[in-house]
């Protein structure tokens, strides 16, 4: 398992941008008028326009973790056997799903993928 991605739920993207351009010293490696990330040692950096709706609290920043997709089922089964719920099921092959811990994080899991 490692960590792919963390994303930030943003509601002004060029703002976001400027900020995050600024902070790290880099350029986004991706841009879009939703999506936009920077790469930093292996990890990226997302910034995902929250133009569905979501009240932000705290952060709003939601880890992603890659399996190898023979491990996804066992983490996935052992998370909701811990309180994990499924906020999103991303499609039926259950290749990204997002769940909230029992506290309400979000996080997401999928299969690897380059």
């Amino acid at each position: 398992m490692r960590i792919r991605t963390i994303y930030f739920k943003v509601m002004d993207m060029e703002q976001s941008i400027t900020f995050w351009e600024k902070l790290l010293e880099l350029s986004p490696n991706r841009k879009s008028e939703k999506w936009t990330e920077f790469s930093i040692g292996g990890v990226r950096i997302g910034l995902l326009l929250n133009d569905f709706g979501d009240e932000l609290v705290g952060s709003a920043s939601v880890p992603v973790f890659e399996f190898d997709a023979p491990s996804l089922p066992a983490f996935l089964d052992r998370a909701k056997s811990l309180g994990a719920t499924v906020v999103m099921q991303l499609n039926d092959a259950m290749t990204s799903v997002v769940l909230a811990s029992p506290d309400g994080h979000e996080f997401e899991v999928c299969t690897r993928h380059d």
